[in-house]
């Protein structure tokens, strides 16, 4: 057999194992997140120019994603949609935004190491 033929059969398995694997541990690697939504939103902070990325859990409902410890990103967001922080929570991974009526509270969790999850408003 020649060795193109042998490296083709490996890697062809690895993707096959891979696969599998993730398959099995889908709930674990990507929680309720929709998994194409999500790399989509790692692939506008990572390679994009974008500092807040968009994407949604497998409810339809709003989330922002920014890199960890860049949350005033965030902020800056809400401030352009009218919104005001009136006070950053770090100990209850908390936001609260008042838009001259009413406050709003935005809670934020670790993502995959790099990322910040904050469930959307805005």
């Amino acid at each position: 057999m020649s060795k193109r033929f042998v490296l083709t059969v490996a890697a062809g398995g690895f993707i096959i194992i891979f696969g599998a694997l993730l398959l099995l541990n889908w709930e674990r690697v990507f929680g309720d997140y929709r998994p194409v939504q999500t790399a989509t939103a790692v692939f506008k902070l990572e390679v994009g120019s974008q500092g807040v990325a968009r994407t949604t859990d497998s409810d339809d409902a709003l989330h922002y994603m920014v890199k960890k410890g860049h949350l005033d990103e965030y902020i800056q967001l809400m401030n352009e949609k009218g919104y005001v922080l009136k006070e950053k929570d770090i100990d209850h991974n908390r936001l609260v935004f008042n838009d001259g009526q009413e406050d709003e509270q935005i809670y934020y969790k670790r993502f995959a190491r790099k990322y910040t999850m904050i469930d959307g408003e805005g």
